[in-house]
């Protein structure tokens, strides 16, 4: 009885028909970018509203890191596990870079103004750092780009000058060892 069953199953599908009805999947559902679906995938990491508020503590009202994290209500050792997160850390950056961009302007005008002042050694310092500021927006570092770059320097150094000597010798008055 158990053959004639497993007879009757392979008579009734054929073997071309069955090929021919699996299903296929089109490329772009096959390749899509499935990230989104990860099991493992990690939550963006995050940053407590009160470490922000700690670190703009900091950075705005300038202070200490411990003091800053009293006055939101954190305690140190809370305060100093934040900052060893490398995107606590990042966070703590980019805030002072905004901070020291807005300041950038006012120092500007500042030094400016100890420039066009009567005494002049702070003005010719003012005058220096002025030049400096001018020197480093223009010298700022481009991306780099894969391949070979090749930098030529000029520089405007004065070659030694090596004192000459002369010697002067007669042929007559060399004498040699060898002679017997």
């Amino acid at each position: 009885m158990q053959r004639s069953i497993s007879t009757s199953l392979c008579s009734a599908l054929p073997a071309s028909s069955f090929i021919a009805t699996l299903p296929a999947m089109p490329n772009e559902l096959a390749f899509a970018d499935k990230t989104s679906l990860a099991r493992n995938k990690q939550p963006p990491l995050r940053i407590t509203k009160r470490v922000k508020d700690a670190i703009h503590a900091m950075v705005v009202d300038k202070q200490r890191w411990d003091d800053a994290a009293r006055s939101v209500g954190l305690t140190a050792r809370h305060m100093r596990l934040a900052l060893e997160k490398p995107h606590v850390i990042a966070y703590l950056r980019k805030k002072l870079d905004v901070s020291r961009g807005a300041r950038q302007v006012a120092n500007y005008h500042r030094l400016c103004e100890i420039a066009d002042a009567d005494n002049n050694m702070p003005a010719v310092q003012a005058i220096r750092a002025l030049e400096q500021i001018s020197d480093e927006q223009t010298n700022t570092k481009q991306t780099t780009s894969p391949g070979v770059t090749i930098r030529i320097v000029n520089v405007a150094a004065t070659p030694a000058q090596h004192e000459q000597t002369t010697i002067t010798a007669k042929a007559d008055e060399i004498s040699t060892s060898e002679q017997p």
